[in-house]
């Protein structure tokens, strides 16, 4: 038997070399790496119990949301929705990147996740490139856009995983997070923006052809802001505290998608994002298992415990994070993951809950490399080089979530 930090080396490696080199389920991966640390450290009795506990909480925490978000990923794909979103953010930018990246950014709140929204706008961005003549790089700016919402905005599944598992006293305060992770948000998806599109801005005002009626404004617009507008009101209103509940706002969105379609689009709807839904919330089972495997174990987090001091506390979470983003390529994943070991030690009371959140999100961006399902998509649906991805979208990433680490030590610093 080895100890904890070796085995969960091991365990990474594999995770590692079987994400890049394979097309084996995710949850399956999860579960071998799960049983390979349970066999090195010794604690194979016990880590059924534990892969299934952690699986559990995880389907309890993120199964509603999800479920949700991909039912109105296929209604606004197949009702015209995204056409519409994209037009009508088209003509208040009057810039394709701008638009691409503000549809990916918005459009990850109601889907609850990353992927699906490149996804759903990678054929209508491809129709954009060739109407105005640009490069690939509109897609970049897209898939930044819709990464950046995706793991910096609360409740979306990053942060809500980050926050639901610590201790249940810590008090987070939505609001005081909502002030700093938004602007950030927006801070970085306004300069990858800017930085991508550089060599060939456009000036747009795109129009619905002729003979062809515009999709209505509901079937865009209302399944992707009525989550928004409830979120934002239960956090606000303490009255209706209760309208803050992340499964509360998806069934609103879903129920608003499924009632501006047909009958015949609804029920093909619900097939395909409940079939994308299954495969999601499995993935995130698995990772909510290892995690728990991992933490029951013990010995990392004493490991942690007895080398404090080998890095300042806020780090520990941020270049944890940015490990197990290398090594799986998922981001709930790495959430999920880094606060189940690191819960149990004291970092997160240490440096407050707010740090601690925005440090492990920082790490949650940085190398997205091949092991990355989404690194792989982008270079699939551009046809781009790996170089070319690296540059385009690893390397933004990277600088941003390096760039948000030193920001939140210089907040943290400061107050």
């Amino acid at each position: 038997m080895i100890s904890a930090l070796p085995a969960l080396a091991l365990t990474l490696a594999f995770l590692c070399v079987v994400s890049w080199r394979s097309r084996y389920p995710p949850f399956l991966t999860l579960i071998v790496g799960a049983l390979i640390f349970a066999l090195l450290t010794g604690t194979s009795t016990e880590a059924i119990a534990s892969f299934t506990k952690g699986a559990g909480a995880i389907f309890s925490l993120l199964a509603i949301p999800i479920f949700c978000g991909a039912v109105i990923a296929a209604v606004i794909r197949r009702n015209g929705g995204v056409e519409r979103i994209v037009t009508d953010l088209g003509r208040a930018t009057r810039r394709p990147h701008l638009a691409a990246g503000v549809a990916g950014y918005l459009l990850s709140v109601p889907m609850m996740c990353c992927i699906t929204p490149f996804i759903v706008l990678a054929p209508l961005l491809g129709h954009v490139r060739s109407q105005y003549g640009l490069t690939t790089r509109i897609y970049y700016v897209g898939a930044i856009g819709s990464v950046v919402s995706f793991v910096l905005l609360y409740p979306l599944p990053v942060t809500y995983a980050i926050v639901s598992g610590l201790d249940a006293t810590m008090t987070f305060d939505v609001p005081a997070y909502m002030l700093t992770a938004f602007p950030l948000s927006l801070v970085i998806l306004v300069l990858a923006t800017f930085a991508l599109m550089r060599p060939e801005a456009r000036c747009c005002r795109p129009e619905t052809p002729a003979g062809e009626q515009p999709v209505p404004l509901q079937a865009g617009w209302l399944p992707v802001l009525l989550p928004i507008a409830l979120l934002i009101t239960g956090n606000l209103v303490p009255a209706l505290a209760f309208l803050a509940n992340i499964n509360l706002a998806l069934i609103g969105g879903l129920v608003a998608a499924i009632a501006v379609c047909t009958p015949d689009l609804r029920e093909e709807a619900a097939a395909s994002g409940t079939k994308n839904a299954g495969i999601i919330i499995f993935d995130l089972c698995g990772a909510g298992g290892l995690g728990a495997v991992i933490a029951a174990e013990g010995g990392l987090t004493d490991f942690v415990l007895a080398h404090g001091d080998l890095f300042a506390p806020l780090l520990v979470p941020f270049l944890l994070a940015a490990l197990l983003q290398a090594s799986q390529g998922s981001r709930v994943v790495t959430a999920i993951v880094t606060t189940t070991i690191l819960a149990g030690t004291g970092i997160p009371g240490a440096v407050g809950i707010i740090p601690f959140v925005l440090m492990t999100v920082a790490g949650t961006m940085v190398l997205s490399i091949f092991t990355d399902p989404y690194f792989w998509l982008i270079r699939r649906t551009t046809g781009d080089t790996v170089p070319d991805v690296l540059k385009q979208f690893t390397l933004p990433l990277s600088c941003a979530g390096i760039g948000m680490a030193g920001v939140t030590v210089l907040m943290t610093a400061i107050l």
